[in-house]
């Protein structure tokens, strides 16, 4: 999912008063004060370059620090595209919900109603996908999709492939007994949606959120393309891919190691 609104680092508050004169609890913020916190977290989190933007009753605030790349000259802007990554599960969800008030789905279905072959898939309701009490196991969490990704980061990944993976495990625990965040009750639900609106998902998010919201410069990009428009902010990970995927401990010193260039 890529999206142009922000940079590499986003900090955005929206307004909630009706007008810019009405009376509210906000604190004035300093302008010079944020934008060194700002500068400061950059630096520390060994972030190339961070956009922040903060709108509030008593005006804008906008800084832009560093460059979209490492050793690069071009600075974040607003223009700037990035992967908005696991905020497409809300706009999946609210999909899905769109779906259960146009009467084509009930959150109470069985998975199985509409995908065959998930583990427990009869006992596992539409709501607990969306809830994340499916008990089904993170595709996210298999050590194969770790290694693949290291030594293969530029693979584009099917829904159909990663929910192979978490097939191939048994479910952690009985649906809705326990919460679990889990990356495949989303996969899932996107399948679903394609099925029910028949059309792929970029699309689906096209008619049903971006274009009824006036938004231009967002898109899901096909599940079988890597691309991103330019311009674009590049992303680094310190260390194996398995660091973000189950949050594992870094190891000693990993900032020493980014600093190193190690990436």
């Amino acid at each position: 999912m890529t999206t142009r609104i922000l940079g590499i680092v986003v900090a955005l508050a929206c307004s909630v008063s009706g007008t810019a004169g009405a009376t509210t609890n906000l604190k004035r913020f300093d302008p010079v004060a944020l934008q060194g916190v700002a500068e400061a977290t950059a630096k520390n989190l060994l972030l190339p370059g961070a956009l922040v933007l903060l709108r509030t009753p008593q005006g804008d605030f906008a800084f832009g620090y560093g460059t979209t790349e490492l050793d690069g000259t071009i600075p974040p802007r607003a223009d700037t595209h990035f992967r908005v990554g696991s905020n497409t599960k809300t706009m999946t969800a609210v999909v899905i919900l769109q779906l259960a008030q146009e009467g084509k789905i009930d959150l109470d279905d069985p998975v199985s109603k509409y995908i065959p072959g998930v583990p427990n898939g009869d006992d596992i309701a539409i709501s607990q996908l969306l809830k994340m009490r499916s008990g089904l196991y993170n595709y996210t969490d298999a050590p194969e999709l770790s290694v693949s990704l290291d030594h293969n980061p530029t693979k584009a990944w099917t829904p159909e492939e990663l929910l192979a993976i978490a097939f191939n495990r048994p479910p952690l625990f009985p649906p809705g007994t326990k919460f679990d965040y889990c990356n495949t009750n989303y996969a899932l639900l996107g399948l679903i949606a394609e099925k029910l609106d028949g059309a792929p998902l970029a699309k689906v998010f096209q008619n049903r959120l971006f274009g009824p919201l006036g938004i231009k410069h967002t898109l899901l990009p096909a599940n079988t393309s890597n691309a991103i428009p330019e311009p674009y902010s590049h992303g680094y990970l310190y260390g194996s891919s398995s660091y973000a995927l189950v949050d594992a401990p870094y190891p000693p010193r990993p900032s020493g190691c980014g600093q190193g260039g190690n990436t």
